[in-house]
């Protein structure tokens, strides 16, 4: 019996805070795995590029593409979907407040939405974190804490100026106050987005990052005047700590608030996509036999992968100025294959040794100890 078969019992009530889905983010990620959404994929580079110090590499490999995923064709796919299946309702322009539940185990979901509250066996919860953004300026912990914060404009130029065949990955610039670079997704010759992206403690305001975009284009493309088609802003908390622990034995967090956003790169699609399919299947066992074990699931990823993002983004965190070269040199040195595997984390312990071989050793052994002996972990002898 397919998977959508054996879920028809199951009812889902996908609680909404927004009026409607419009074109709010950008998701991108090399075609590692097959998913849902294909058909959704608006561009595709089969080169990647990474630039340093005046230096620049690019590379490819049989088979894989840097992929381009605009949220409103996701959207779209999506509410199709969900709207021909009649077990699933949407309520739209609900904010929920909190979740609770009852000495029975029965889900309580407390909404603000003029009707009281909406009771479920089971919640899956994608609410943003506060916390964990808000964690985000303390970077003095055992493990620095970082976010990747980005503005990005899609931009019209008059002439023929971008590579519509290179996907620019990350392009440095010197910075005291964390590390940056711009990300160029070009569309055609003309079009392209440009993001501005900082791994650092706080976000900018909006000018900072759009004043930057402008020197960019200017500097690189001598473009002094430019049409905005579009734009968008966000920030993924760079935290390899552990997610909280649950709030009760029916709520399950997911998405970011769950740990998907990869914390040395801020990739999350591609997870979410694998860790969704997952849980789907845990939830038909459970709906066939209710009275068994909650659906649970193993982290987003795995133990190694997370203790190699905690050194690397402590590392990064009390080393900023060596980050610009520590990524080129992943990106010039590690087979392409292998690499993109890594930051995926669907490699093999090989891949993490392709990776680590290039980067200089003495000081992430250096930050290997610091984990292991805990020095400066949090509530311990540095900072709070």
């Amino acid at each position: 019996m397919s998977l959508q078969g054996r879920t028809r019992s199951l009812k889902i009530l996908l609680l909404e805070p927004r009026l409607a889905y419009a074109r709010d983010r950008t998701w991108c990620f090399w075609n590692v795995i097959e998913h849902p959404f294909e058909e959704c994929v608006s561009h595709r580079w089969p080169t990647w590029r990474v630039s340093s110090s005046g230096r620049s590499v690019d590379r490819s490999w049989p088979g894989l593409s840097y992929q381009h995923l605009p949220s409103d064709a996701f959207y779209e796919r999506a509410l199709a979907l969900l709207d021909a299946d009649p077990n699933v309702e949407i309520r739209l322009g609900v904010t929920v407040d909190r979740l609770e539940e009852d000495p029975q185990r029965t889900r309580v979901v407390t909404a603000i939405t003029g009707t009281g509250p909406v009771t479920a066996r089971l919640a899956l919860d994608t609410r943003p974190r506060k916390t964990r953004l808000a964690s985000a300026d303390r970077a003095d912990s055992r493990v620095g804490r970082l976010l990747q914060h980005f503005h990005g404009q899609t931009v019209r130029v008059e002439s023929p100026l971008f590579q519509p065949g290179i996907a620019t990955i990350m392009d440095f610039f010197e910075s005291e106050s964390g590390i940056h670079f711009m990300y160029l997704l070009p569309y055609d010759e003309r079009t392209a987005l440009v993001e501005d992206t900082w791994f650092s403690a706080r976000p900018l305001p909006v000018e900072e990052y759009q004043a930057e975009i402008s020197r960019y284009l200017a500097a690189r493309f001598g473009v002094s005047r430019y049409e905005e088609l579009h734009s968008e802003t966000g920030a993924i908390p760079m935290d390899p700590e552990p997610a909280p622990a649950l709030d009760g034995p029916r709520i399950i967090d997911v998405g970011v608030r769950g740990g998907a956003a990869r914390p040395s790169t801020g990739y999350a699609f591609l997870a979410i996509q694998r860790h969704s399919e997952a849980l789907a299947k845990r939830l038909a066992d459970w709906t066939e036999d209710p009275s068994g074990e909650l659906p649970r699931l193993s982290p987003y990823y795995s133990p190694r992968s997370r203790f190699l993002d905690r050194v690397f983004v402590s590392h990064l965190a009390r080393n900023p100025d060596r980050g610009p070269e520590l990524f080129f040199r992943m990106f010039e040195r590690v087979r392409p294959d292998a690499l993109v595997r890594f930051l995926f984390d669907g490699g093999r312990l090989a891949d993490d040794l392709r990776v680590m071989s290039v980067l200089p050793a003495a000081p992430l052994i250096g930050e290997t100890f610091r984990q292991y002996l805990g020095t400066g972990r949090a509530g311990g002898t540095e900072g709070r």
